[in-house]
């Protein structure tokens, strides 16, 4: 619609000047940024974006949960989006901008059914080829699709046939895959096509210690790499690991690599190949090493960090959790899942005065106490109808409820002794209340753990 014809609509409409680099610069910018989600992002100018991410979903609970991921981001962004996913990115392309879902999720195999209703708009095609099939009451990609394909061609050129193939998938539409400038990234154009693991493993061996040189030389560690392979056929195959924490040691990295080579498929052969950082993090300061370091104790430290990276790009494992203490009130609750590489809540040194036993029990154990007061030491305790008679005990540790995290916690007490029985289990019981007042605790016994 013309500017003037817009005016004559709404007189205080608001306009201004478009300005064709500022947007190329916000769509480089999102580009670079979408590679969180895979290694191969490539434009759809002038605003739309391509991401092939062919065996990603699992890293983000399956296809649907990464769609409603993305939109999620680009909205804290600041963007309005239509995200579509289907075997072919023309058909991606044709649903993501008919307006008909904000989120399309095309099973394999049903692009063509999902593509039949679509108004041939949503096509890459030439104004004066849309008003012309709107002319023949051509408005659909279904109705084009169940015409004889050389009368289209004679008419209206090969490139309605082209754009028609691509988006069912009859023709393959390889993508220009964008790569940031910023990025450290390492190109090989191989002299014969490789096919073989072996090589593939070879390769990988030449670039992985220039790209640790490299990031060693910025004083940074590698967090994801991305090895993509460029294959004869112009379709390029990739895979992407992960690390636990910044790392740049060869090893580390040439070994996560290797673990995904049998995920590459060759076919006639790969002429290419492309490692790069996708994303990277300063090295933290570690403890000056000996000069004669100890060999058994570096694989030693080394170990926690390998197994982790190992698991995290392991095909069907979703998420790896690592235990860490925090702040509680109450044992049981004093430890928290965390993911690799975060840092632990830290603990309140005031409840590490009393030494802690070596197993905890999730839920404490309900026993029956005898004892000679009310607030006094336990003398004798019942479990599963068998009595243990008590030679020493050492307490209490009085610990208070969170009275700022629930009603009930308001004034709970809990009394800790250290118990060691005349056979000589040494136990850690804990009443609860003070043994005077009834809102402190209901008086009752506990096991909760064993020295």
């Amino acid at each position: 619609m013309p500017l003037a014809q817009a005016r004559s609509l709404v007189p205080d409409l608001l306009t201004a000047e478009e300005d064709a680099e500022a947007q190329t610069a916000a769509l480089t910018d999102l580009c670079s940024w979408l590679i969180w989600l895979s290694p191969l992002p490539a434009f759809d100018a002038p605003d739309g974006l391509y991401s092939d991410t062919t065996g990603c979903a699992h890293l983000y609970g399956g296809e649907m949960a990464m769609l409603d991921l993305v939109r999620e981001r680009l909205k804290a962004r600041g963007h309005s989006c239509s995200v579509a996913l289907s075997d072919t990115a023309a058909a991606s392309r044709a649903l993501a901008r008919s307006g008909i879902d904000r989120i399309c999720l095309v099973p394999p195999g049903q692009q063509k059914q999902a593509l039949h209703p679509l108004p041939c708009s949503a096509l890459p095609l030439p104004e004066k080829t849309l008003a012309s099939l709107t002319r023949l009451g051509l408005t659909t990609i279904g109705a084009l699709a169940d015409l004889p394909r050389a009368p289209l061609a004679k008419r209206f050129g090969a490139q309605l046939l082209t754009c028609l193939d691509e988006a069912l998938g009859r023709q393959a539409s390889p993508l220009s895959v964008f790569q940031p400038a910023d990025r450290i990234s390492l190109t090989r154009s191989l002299v014969e096509p490789i096919s073989t693991p072996d090589a593939i493993a070879t390769v990988i061996a030449a670039l992985v210690p220039v790209v640790c040189e490299k990031l060693t030389a910025r004083g940074e560690g590698a967090r994801q790499l991305d090895f993509l392979c460029v294959r004869v056929d112009g379709s390029i195959q990739a895979i992407r690991v992960g690390t636990s924490d910044p790392t740049a040691d060869v090893t580390r990295l040439m070994r996560l690599l290797g673990d995904q080579i049998p995920q590459i498929a060759p076919e006639f052969g790969i002429e290419t190949v492309i490692l790069t950082v996708s994303a990277n993090e300063p090295l933290e300061a570690g403890p000056e090493r000996s000069v004669l370091p100890d060999v058994g104790a570096s694989s030693e430290r080394a170990l926690p960090a390998t197994l982790i990276d190992r698991l995290l790009n392991r095909p069907g494992v979703v998420s790896v959790h690592q235990l860490a203490p925090r702040f509680s009130a109450w044992p049981e609750d004093a430890q928290s899942r965390i993911s690799p590489g975060d840092v632990a809540e830290p603990a309140d040194a005031r409840q590490m005065l009393w030494v802690r036993p070596n197993i905890l029990f999730d839920l404490p154990v309900r026993v029956q106490v005898t004892a000679l007061l009310p607030d006094g030491a336990p003398r004798q305790f019942v479990l599963k109808r068998q009595t243990h008679r008590i030679a020493a005990a050492d307490g209490p540790e009085r610990l208070l409820g969170e009275w700022w995290q629930t009603a009930e916690s308001y004034g709970a007490i809990r009394d800790y002794w250290q118990v060691e029985t005349t056979t000589g289990l040494r136990l850690w019981l804990f009443r609860k209340g003070d043994g005077h007042h009834d809102w402190s605790g209901s008086g009752a016994w506990f096991l909760q753990g064993i020295f």
